[in-house]
């Protein structure tokens, strides 16, 4: 029995990196990527989509795990006919990894509707956040065996410590700040699968890191970097930074700004020792690992 993880080649940005993050703390387990590649799949005939799938799959064995990982930034169809292959090997057990709603992507070919299709289609679930997963139950999905990540962590052998500036620093998929806080030293750092290593050695100048949407894949290369956090009050993250002291809580932008502003340096400096007590579980993949690990045990005991 294998266990294999998606992760799909030509997309970049943040799926890329979310992808990484999961294939590589996999890769230490023993389980195998399964590779998908992003292209205009409208110009393949079926028939020709069917023999790509083939070689998508080739290693599978009966009896096998896959962990799709959603978005996978393919169409409903490239997506579809995996599944379709999936399932003919017999005991094969599908676990679909949801990081974000792929209809609300600018870049999606996806609606709803297709989502819950498919991810209907899956046997278990992971959710990267209690949420995320409330919304698609209540958007239809059926009720499957399924956990929870509560920490999202990266895998990278960069481990900064250089801390001379304060700034806020808000991870995006562009480098515009969507946030009222302009009277603020801000740095927009984009996710960027291609370039993680300059993203988190800019991130270690100094500072806080903000993680204000439902999106938690930032902690981790705050991380990395070395520096504490703001989080949004509400989010699946928040109970785990203010319980190991890495940072703060907010409830609006006006919180955000008295804490970047006005924090105590003593404060600011046990906030960085802490940082750097975890640093190391972070920048191991430790915390998806032990996902991973806890995915395979409740398939195997549930499925």
């Amino acid at each position: 029995m294998s266990v294999h993880i998606t992760k799909t080649y030509n997309i970049g940005g943040l799926i890329g990196l979310r992808h990484n993050a999961v294939k590589n703390a996999g890769e230490t387990l023993g389980f195998k990527e399964m590779s998908l590649f992003k292209f205009p799949d409208v110009y393949d005939s079926d028939d020709e989509l069917h023999v790509r799938m083939d070689g998508i799959i080739a290693s599978l064995c009966p009896e096998d795990i896959v962990i799709f990982q959603h978005p996978s930034g393919g169409s409903p169809r490239y997506d579809g006919f995996l599944f379709d292959h999936l399932r003919r090997y017999h005991g094969t057990k599908i676990v679909a990894y949801i990081q974000e709603i792929a209809c609300d992507r600018d870049d999606s070919e996806y609606s709803l509707s297709d989502e819950i299709t498919l991810l209907n289609r899956a046997d278990m679930f992971i959710f990267a956040s209690a949420a995320l997963r409330d919304y698609y139950i209540g958007k239809g999905l059926n009720e499957k065996p399924y956990l929870i990540q509560a920490v999202a962590d990266y895998m990278t052998d960069i481990c900064a410590n250089e801390h001379k500036s304060k700034k806020l620093y808000i991870m995006a998929e562009t480098s515009q700040n969507e946030y009222p806080l302009n009277n603020m030293n801000i740095e927009v750092v984009q996710y960027d699968e291609y370039h993680v290593t300059e993203s988190i050695l800019r991130l270690s100048d100094g500072g806080f890191g903000l993680i204000w949407d439902a999106d938690e894949q930032a902690l981790g290369l705050y991380m990395a970097a070395g520096i504490p956090v703001i989080v949004k009050k509400g989010l699946s993250c928040e109970k785990y930074v203010t319980d190991n002291e890495i940072g703060a809580a907010a409830t609006d932008f006006e919180d955000v700004y008295r804490i970047a502003v006005s924090e105590s340096e003593d404060k600011l400096s046990q906030y960085y020792a802490n940082v750097k007590k975890l640093q190391n579980l972070f920048i191991n993949g430790i915390y998806t690992s032990k996902l991973l690990l806890d995915t395979l045990i409740l398939c195997r005991e549930r499925l």
